[in-house]
């Protein structure tokens, strides 16, 4: 055998050794493309209902250590390879009980484009198909984090450092401007009382023209402001007239403002004027109910006598012996009929018992810190972007999802490298 023979025997055995690796790479890469293939059919079947994408990706970082409650996080491009969006796996314990969602957030981590709770047999939280549709009506296109509006009213009104105002009577209690502001706005505030105390301020506006609130403009950017937007800053004012009680104490300056509530930079006369109205209206039980009545009569009793047109009225009386007697009164002279109560409420604990720690108006001291929660799942207020009014029927529920979400939010948070 010659040296050309086995010179090209190895060119030949090279050859084929080429061929066979070239084949098997090819077998390879195509097993690889089709299983990659049903991989994202099913990643599509399973999250094309919540974010339609080409590919999906799953997050693979050591940030999800800290975050228990996600089981995963995929990434979401379209054809061109461009990020789109993530899907989140949220499973968690909350106070409410253990809810299961699937959440999908944009691709800058700020809004919630989408979310569906899963049935889960460990789950003990749900609701109902129209409960969903109605929770995801209002987080659409959602900043997030999220909170309910009112979601930090004290539940035992006694337990703040400040004394209840005098002589309000327990009830919901309503005030109104006479007419509509220069924005646009009709502002109106409600009040509630139990035990005494302040338990719940609702501060809002209702656009004349579109009969949108301006809590809502301002979460959908339709009404702007300087600083935080309206609905964040009058659900700070709010608050803080709960934990004070008194609207003196929001020390109102001379222009309107009020240094003394972080994040409030809006002028807040109406709202004082407003809540005075209010507890004016406690003291002299003139109730939410019977407030709209006598600023609207024709939504009265239909049954009830047109006071220009009104009859006498017999006032039937029963004397100490047992008879009767009529006395004939004019329309003017007929009295307003008023619930009876106490001349003075009886408070759930006197002044003396609550415990005043604090000394200059407006200003807590001492250690035991407020009732009002600065945070929302353990997120401060200043970052919830978006209020909604959730859902009455089923509360709990809402709150675990929003819990989800705010879960969510504060993973993308890290995950983006957001200054918190």
């Amino acid at each position: 055998m010659t040296r050309s023979f086995f010179k090209g025997l190895a060119i030949r055995a090279l050859v084929v050794v080429v061929l066979s690796l070239s084949f098997l790479l090819v077998c390879y890469y195509k097993t690889k493309s089709d299983y990659n293939k049903r991989e994202q059919a099913q990643y599509q079947e399973e999250f094309g209902s919540l974010l339609m994408a080409s590919e999906y990706r799953l997050l693979n970082t050591s940030i999800l250590k800290d975050f228990q409650d996600i089981r995963y996080v995929y990434s979401a491009y379209d054809e061109s390879g461009k990020l789109i969006g993530y899907i989140l796996d949220v499973a968690m314990d909350t106070s409410y009980g253990f809810i299961h969602t699937q959440l999908c957030i944009s691709e800058n981590g700020e809004n919630l484009m989408d979310l569906r709770i899963v049935e889960d047999k460990e789950a003990a939280i749900t609701l109902t198909e129209e409960q969903l549709e109605e929770l995801k009506s209002q987080l659409k296109d959602a900043r997030i984090p999220v909170a309910v509006n009112q979601q930090l009213v004290p539940d035992v009104p006694y337990q703040v450092e400040y004394d209840p105002l005098l002589g309000l009577h327990d009830g919901i209690y309503y005030s109104e401007l006479p007419e509509v502001s220069k924005d646009g706005y009709l502002d109106y505030v409600e009040i509630e009382v139990r035990g005494g105390r302040i338990v719940r301020v609702e501060w809002d506006a209702v656009n004349a023209t579109t009969k949108k609130t301006r809590s809502q403009d301002s979460i959908n950017g339709d009404y702007n402001i300087s600083g935080n937007i309206w609905a964040e800053q009058a659900y700070r004012v709010q608050n803080r007239l709960v934990l004070v009680q008194d609207p003196m104490k929001l020390a109102m300056k001379s222009d309107g403002t009020t240094e003394i509530i972080d994040g409030v930079t809006m002028k807040i006369s109406v709202f004082v004027q407003l809540v005075n109205e209010s507890i004016a209206n406690s003291r002299s039980m003139l109730t939410k109910d019977m407030y709209l009545r006598s600023k609207n009569p024709e939504s009265s009793d239909p049954n009830e006598t047109d006071p220009e047109t009104k009859e006498d009225v017999k006032e039937t009386t029963t004397e100490t012996d047992g008879n009767t007697s009529e006395t004939t009164l004019s329309s003017a002279d007929t009295p307003t009929p008023m619930p009876t109560v106490p001349a003075t409420p009886t408070p759930t604990k006197v002044p003396s018992q609550i415990g005043v720690v604090g000394g200059e108006d407006g200003v807590v001291q001492g250690d035991t810190g407020d009732i009002l929660s600065e945070s929302v799942d353990g997120i401060p207020l200043s970052e919830i972007r978006t209020y909604i009014e959730g859902l009455p029927d089923a509360q709990n529920a809402c709150s675990a999802t929003l819990s989800t979400i705010n879960q969510a939010y504060k993973f993308m948070r890290e995950y983006l490298n957001w200054v918190g």
